[in-house]
């Protein structure tokens, strides 16, 4: 038996918008889009990211303690430029993005998308 995430889902409230700031500032890649959900991924991720519209107030951030954390984390290679496409998109980080690195020399910048899901970057 082989077992492995095939994907994840989190709730948006406009699916047209959510698809075009994922593959804007995340650059994931859009492979499906049936009206009610999408399904996108990571350029080299096999994982999919299945973006629900739901006009429920909903997200899939979750608290620890008082604490917000992300329910989806990635990887990425270039943090700065990644912290510019956030600015550029005007979006809430959590933290501060220019932090020095943490746990082994890596940094961590933590955000929120349009619908107020958290993420998390880190670099390798």
């Amino acid at each position: 038996m082989s077992n492995f995430i095939s994907h994840v889902q989190i709730p948006v409230k406009n699916l047209d918008e959510a698809i075009n700031w994922y593959t804007t500032y995340l650059d994931c890649r859009l492979h499906a889009n049936f009206g009610d959900f999408s399904i996108i991924s990571f350029a080299e991720d096999e994982t999919h990211i299945f973006l629900w519209q739901t006009s429920d107030e909903t997200n899939s951030t979750f608290s620890v303690n008082g604490e917000p954390f992300p329910a989806i984390g990635f990887q990425v290679n270039d943090m700065d430029e990644l912290c510019k496409k956030v600015s550029e998109g005007g979006l809430m980080v959590h933290g501060d993005p220019h932090a020095t690195p943490v746990e082994e020399g890596r940094r961590f910048l933590k955000f929120f998308d349009l619908d107020g899901n958290m993420l998390v970057a880190h670099t390798a």
